[in-house]
């Protein structure tokens, strides 16, 4: 019956009806959803070559390196020449910086006693060259610095270091307010009850699960006596009705909207 009603479906189909998907498969389960779908799959690192792999626990393929590559005091260059490109490139620079890339620079006040008091002291072992190669500055400019005698006043080295403690101190006076600000945009957030930009949220404890926060204002009635939270954990010793081991027993707190209403049992 089945094989005649499947036979009956076919001759009724038309002959002209094709059914095509224009979609790429899923190479992938759907667990894995860093994957990107439609997209083949890389190859995989034992494919590379044909080179033999053994997987075992001393193979250097678990250290992370490929078997047949030799170690690094047994390699040679290789064998291919440098593109053209890089090759006008690397002859440009050392036409134009045959001692390598030497930028100019500015020595201060400190490093140029320095420099003098070190060819002071050792002439021989500090000469031109060296303090030049040691400063990284031009050989014109050791001769100069140790040529030249003038050294500021009294008065102006203490401007100097005025100036100097001057910006010390700003630049800490900047960071401090810059962090009081942070401090302060952060509670006033926090009292919002609005999420501070880059910071973690704060792990929810029972009584806020439970709608109570720590954070909510309580009201107490006046025809109940108020009992400090001191008193609910101390015992009533100067009750005589009461053993040294008796507490008082813990408020009922019943939710009315926004505020919460504490009740206490007066017969305790």
């Amino acid at each position: 019956m089945a094989s005649l009603c499947r036979a009956l479906i076919s001759a009724t189909r038309p002959r002209n009806l094709n059914y095509q998907r224009h979609y790429s498969e899923s190479l992938y389960r759907p667990a894995n959803k860093w994957q990107l779908e439609g997209v083949p799959r890389p190859r995989s690192i034992l494919d590379d070559d044909d080179a033999e792999v053994d997987l075992s626990e001393d193979s250097a393929v678990v250290d992370g390196a490929h078997p047949s590559t030799p170690p690094l005091h047994m390699r040679h260059p290789s064998g291919k020449p440098t593109p053209h490109e890089y090759k006008a490139h690397r002859e440009t620079l050392r036409k134009a910086f045959p001692q390598g890339w030497g930028p100019p620079r500015k020595l201060s006040r400190e490093a140029m006693d320095a420099l003098r008091q070190l060819h002071r002291a050792e002439p021989r072992q500090f000469p031109v060259p060296i303090l030049a190669d040691r400063f990284k500055i031009s050989p014109e400019a050791v001769r100069r610095i140790l040529k030249s005698t003038w050294e500021p006043s009294v008065e102006a080295r203490t401007a100097m270091a005025i100036r100097e403690r001057v910006k010390r101190q700003e630049f800490v006076q900047e960071r401090a307010a810059k962090e009081k600000a942070e401090t302060r945009q952060v509670r006033e957030l926090r009292k919002l009850n609005r999420p501070v930009p880059g910071a973690r949220p704060r792990p929810r404890s029972r009584d806020t699960e439970a709608g109570v926060s720590p954070d909510d204002t309580f009201t107490f009635h006046q025809s109940i006596p108020v009992i400090t939270a001191i008193t609910l954990l101390t015992p009533r010793a100067a009750d005589p009705r009461y053993g040294a081991h008796h507490y008082l027993q813990p408020p009922t707190v019943v939710k009315c909207k926004r505020f919460y209403c504490v009740h206490y049992d007066p017969n305790i």
